[in-house]
């Protein structure tokens, strides 16, 4: 109740403002969303029902003629309880600095294509795994959603004929991934970059390449170092979005004095085909695994691979509605131990209400 008392307060100071100023009124934006859930496991006795994963309501405009503003308040199901708190915060200008943009505040940080998104407008409906162990440790399934953090990130487009931009960034490091309470003060905080290239294949097609590299040293000392590539390729044909094929690889090392390190890589890649503007197929490919984590008490090394595949089906009535079902075949294999599987059907309802801002590409 105190959260929509909260969300109560200020649509009404926004509405007020508005009507003493009409022009302010126009500029502001509002959209709401609404992400409904309902996982169905077919190797456990988990509750299978219809869940309200996430309700955000958002305000974006621009604030002057060089300043623009984002706010987002999301609702997110928590372990079975629902808890309201700030998604993003934060100010931005393309119109300050030439061939640059930046942002203050507290965002979803620019490393690889997937984590700038909210879960609504990801093209698949749950997180493949190595998205939920690098941006969402010890988050899964139905919860793991991105990295944010409050700081400043800049963006340089390049003077060149060829589209190239840099992004940079630095962010608290208090609390990493997708979390509600700080863990300490980190000894260097997290700092990344992302360098992307497009390369469009006349009027219809188009392919983005991107590179990332995200550093952070917490309060135990502990050095993780991330490196990561991102692909993204569209095609359209009229209204259709007739190829999207959406791809991420990443490998991370976690060092802390004293310990053995720690090894990880993985990737997915998500392929979907566009019959027509409403209806969609897709399939994403997951691989994921520990090269080097000890796993039984005599510490020795022990092959360890997760792998899923997760075709879905997607129906878009339109911008504003989309229905998606999916089925995900995860296994989970360690030499010497019995595959462990997670098999679900998968079932999403996804409402937009209002003008629901563009992304890039």
């Amino acid at each position: 109740m105190k959260a929509f008392f909260i969300i109560s307060v200020i649509i009404a100071t926004f509405c007020s403002q508005a009507f003493a100023d009409v022009s302010l009124f126009q500029d502001i934006k509002i959209s709401a969303a609404v992400d409904l859930v309902n996982l169905t496991a077919l190797d456990s006795s988990d509750d299978n029902k219809l869940r309200v994963r996430a309700a955000e309501v958002m305000f974006f405009g621009p604030l002057d003629p060089t300043f623009d503003a984002n706010l987002n308040i999301a609702g997110h199901d928590e372990n079975g309880e629902f808890v309201f708190e700030l998604h993003e915060g934060f100010v931005s200008s393309s119109k300050l600095i030439p061939q640059s943009r930046f942002r203050v505040g507290k965002f979803f940080l620019n490393v690889g294509r997937l984590n700038q998104f909210h879960q609504h407008d990801w093209p698949f409906l749950t997180a493949p795994v190595v998205h939920r162990e690098f941006f969402n440790p010890g988050r899964g399934g139905i919860e793991a959603e991105g990295a944010a953090d409050t700081g400043i990130e800049y963006t340089w487009m390049l003077p060149t004929d060829h589209f190239f931009d840099i992004t940079l960034g630095v962010t608290n490091g208090y609390c990493y991934g997708h979390c509600h309470e700080d863990v300490g003060r980190p000894k260097y905080p997290v700092h990344y970059i992302h360098p992307t290239t497009y390369f469009s294949f006349g009027t219809t097609s188009g392919l983005l390449l991107g590179a990332s590299y995200l550093g952070r040293i917490d309060g135990n000392e502990t050095k993780t170092e991330l490196l990561g590539l991102d692909v993204t390729y569209k095609k359209r044909v009229g209204k259709t979005l007739r190829w999207l094929v959406q791809s991420e690889a990443y490998y991370q090392s976690e060092k802390t004095p004293g310990v053995n390190n720690v090894y990880e890589a993985g990737f997915y890649v998500y392929t979907q085909y566009g019959h027509n503007p409403q209806w969609s197929y897709g399939l994403r490919l997951d691989a994921f695994s520990h090269l080097n984590r000890k796993f039984d008490t005599v510490w020795q090394d022990r092959d360890q691979l997760t792998y899923a595949v997760v075709p879905t089906l997607t129906y878009t009535s339109s911008e504003f509605a989309k229905v998606r079902l999916a089925y995900s075949h995860e296994v989970n294999t360690l030499e010497g131990v019995s595959d462990v599987k997670d098999r679900q059907l998968q079932l999403q309802f996804v409402l937009i209400l209002g003008e629901h801002p563009a992304h890039d590409f």
